[in-house]
């Protein structure tokens, strides 16, 4: 289900989740972790609303051809 482009409480905290668990390695303002964090918001808002939703979503674009 879309999001429209806000997130409650609960959302923001899974949102902010993903962002560590999938960008802590770079550096806090590398455009890489700025390109995942954009890759994250654009799969919440089209409807992954689960963390594991979004690790999902993201193995199956890197395994895409």
């Amino acid at each position: 289900m879309p999001h429209n482009s806000f997130a409650r409480p609960e959302q923001l905290a899974m949102l902010s989740k993903a962002l560590a668990e999938l960008g802590g390695h770079f550096p806090p303002d590398s455009p890489e972790r700025e390109a995942l964090a954009a890759k994250i918001m654009a799969l919440f808002e089209s409807g992954a609303g689960t963390l594991k939703e979004i690790k999902k979503a993201l193995s199956d674009r890197d395994a895409a051809p």
